[in-house]
């Protein structure tokens, strides 16, 4: 989570004004009563205003909170504003865990959709902890390393190739 933590504040530290001002509204608009801190409910309260599944965040509460506070303060809710808005909300589609670094999406489902992915963790995919349709998996970081080289998607387990 610190690098998740650290890669928020470097976007953060290089947004343009305006950006960061959105992300400041977007602070005041989940601490609902305006004392400067997000409390748990507050957080997931603003969860069910986007649309999202509770059962899947209450344990991100726990690991935003850097500090242990019980609430969440405004560099905790910028990484908290980075996951949402730049789709790292990932969850195993196996073991229903937070998928932060290295893991395998369907390529398949990738092509289709790129923000509804088809997403595991290693175990799950090395132990087959799936039942899914199609069977073209690739970790998150070679696709990206690819993209710009594949052409098309074959049927089996490889992307096909320039």
């Amino acid at each position: 989570m610190e690098e998740m933590r650290e890669a928020a504040m470097a976007y953060y530290a290089n947004m343009s004004k305006d950006q960061q001002k959105t992300l400041v509204s977007f602070y005041k608009s989940i601490d609902a009563n305006g004392n400067g801190e997000v409390s748990i409910q507050e957080y997931l309260d603003s969860l069910v205003k986007k649309g999202h599944n509770l059962g899947l965040h209450t344990n991100l509460f726990k690991l935003l909170d850097k500090n242990d506070h019980g609430t969440l303060d405004f560099e905790e809710s910028v990484t908290f504003f980075y996951m949402l808005t730049s789709n790292r909300l990932v969850i195993c589609a196996g073991c229903q865990s937070y998928l932060w670094g290295l893991h395998f999406l369907c390529i398949k489902c990738h092509k289709v959709d790129k923000e509804k992915t088809y997403d595991l963790c290693c175990s799950c995919y090395r132990n087959k902890n799936f039942t899914h349709a199609h069977s073209c998996f690739m970790d998150n970081y070679a696709l990206l390393r690819n993209a710009r080289s594949m052409v098309t998607y074959c049927c089996s387990y490889c992307p096909t190739y320039i």
